[in-house]
């Protein structure tokens, strides 16, 4: 939703089980498109790691029922900034050479549409 909101095209991918690293139950990784080389690239990923993790660092938690049980974690990267430039950057530049900044960033551009070059 994060790159979406950016008008940025992605996917996601479910990782299967053989190219899960030790304690992954389950990976998605998020992919935007890159129109330079006209192909998708990763941008962040999410993995349950079930209470693997949890056993390792005694992390329990109270259920509702009082009893105590291991945590269920997760290992979650929403953006890595530089690969998130590089798609904000790739997807919204212009003809002209400017970048256009996406509607949901405006506010936070002082309402700004384009980042252009000083002349």
């Amino acid at each position: 939703d994060l790159f979406r909101s950016m008008d940025i095209p992605v996917r996601t991918l479910e990782c299967c089980s053989g190219d899960l690293a030790d304690l992954k139950v389950k990976s998605v990784d998020v992919e935007a498109w890159s129109p330079r080389q006209k192909k998708y690239f990763e941008v962040g990923s999410c993995s349950n790691l079930s209470d693997a993790q949890a056993r390792r660092l005694g992390i329990r938690v109270v259920g509702k029922d009082g009893r105590k049980y291991f945590a269920h974690t997760l290992n979650n990267t929403v953006a890595a900034p530089p690969r998130m430039l590089i798609a904000f950057l790739e997807n919204n530049l212009q003809a002209d050479g400017s970048v256009r900044i996406p509607e949901v960033l405006r506010p936070y551009m002082g309402g700004q549409e384009k980042l252009e070059k000083v002349k």
